[in-house]
């Protein structure tokens, strides 16, 4: 694979191209790439960039967009779809979320620096590269490890800036969560500049899940279909809700917990989430919903510490059903969340 330090997206229609950015090198004088492939549809449409692995333990996006590559041709494609699996190589290789040895967080350093750390340098070629070139985005993410998250897209506001609400109800997930956003974040530096960049959460690090994948690769199908990059029609839930503001709850007692329930269940207020239990001393803490809610994620690695996260939790006093998108081409399907929560006699605000 041929390394080079600027992209060139001008392919014929029907092609697809591989490569590979050189970003810097490491002590070693070895260098620091990572891969791209671009595919370009035989009918013009606009530009999508696919990106995964900002933090190198996220896997679940890595597979979704090889999938993308695999399962659609040039011939039924409108536009351009650039893919990045994996941003943070370096991190990658060491099965950490950043590189082990700059530290730096690669989702809070965008644009990136051109003298920076490698860290920064890494961010600064992908912005420039990729993101600068694409008219919107999908940015692939999972939970940190042992914080299992349901797929939903995550809105980030920061001083007043607060990107479009369509972009993520095209994904058509039924939960969109909103939260103010970090300095240096990738969708928020990009909006800043008019280019739309989704994030995207299916499931866990470490970790490679079908379920997750499955969601994830539907989610993009879905938005290359409500902007008319494929044919067919994006699949939307009825009822779209968008939830502000989580609720950690913790383990006040250190052992093993066992949940009780899952990702994307609707429960009432005292009901059960979980048991921490000891192994040494037999104490078992029952871990109870302090109001209505939904589960957003829940802990997948059963040994915690006192003070661990255990589950986290969206109350529905802070959430809205959003208003029928105006679109004649979308096919409705059913909302389960806003289903079971009106069965259980919880109301969400319309």
């Amino acid at each position: 694979m041929q390394y080079t330090t600027e992209v060139d997206l001008d392919i014929e229609a029907g092609e697809i191209k591989r490569g590979a950015v050189n970003c810097t090198e490491l002590e070693d004088g070895s260098p620091v790439v990572f891969p791209y492939i671009i595919m370009k549809g035989k009918y013009k449409g606009p530009t999508l960039l696919l990106n995964a692995a900002l933090h190198g333990d996220e896997l679940n996006g890595i597979e979704v967009i090889n999938r993308v590559f695999e399962k659609i041709k040039p011939e039924d494609l409108h536009g351009t779809i650039i893919g990045v699996p994996v941003v943070n190589t370096l991190a990658f290789r060491a099965r950490k979320r950043v590189d082990p040895i700059d530290d730096k967080n690669l989702n809070r350093v965008f644009p990136g620096r051109e003298n920076g750390t490698v860290t920064e340098r890494i961010a600064y070629h992908f912005f420039n590269d990729f993101v600068r070139k694409a008219d919107f985005g999908i940015d692939l993410h999972t939970g940190m490890k042992g914080h299992l998250l349901l797929p939903h897209p995550r809105i980030r506001t920061l001083n007043g800036f607060i990107p479009s609400l369509e972009h993520h109800r095209a994904l058509g997930t039924e939960f969109i969560f909103q939260n103010e956003g970090e300095k240096g974040m990738l969708n928020i530096e990009a909006g800043k500049i008019g280019i739309p960049i989704v994030c995207f959460e299916i499931g866990v690090a470490s970790v490679l899940d079908e379920y997750y994948i499955n969601a994830g690769f539907k989610g993009v199908i879905n938005f290359m279909r409500f902007y008319d990059m494929l044919d067919g029609a994006p699949e939307i839930p009825k009822q779209q809700v968008l939830l502000k503001d989580y609720h950690e709850v913790i383990s006040p007692i250190g052992g093993l917990f066992y949940p009780k329930v899952k990702p994307g269940d609707v429960v009432s207020k005292n009901q059960l989430l979980g048991i921490t239990k000891s192994p040494y001393s037999g104490e078992k803490y029952y871990v109870r919903a302090s109001d209505n809610c939904y589960i957003i994620g829940i802990r997948s690695q059963p040994v915690v510490r006192q003070g661990t996260t255990v589950a986290w939790l969206m109350t529905f006093e802070k959430g809205n059903v959003l208003p029928p998108l105006d679109r004649k081409d979308v096919r409705i399907i059913p909302s389960k969340l806003f289903n079971d929560s009106q069965e259980r006699g919880i109301d969400i605000k319309e």
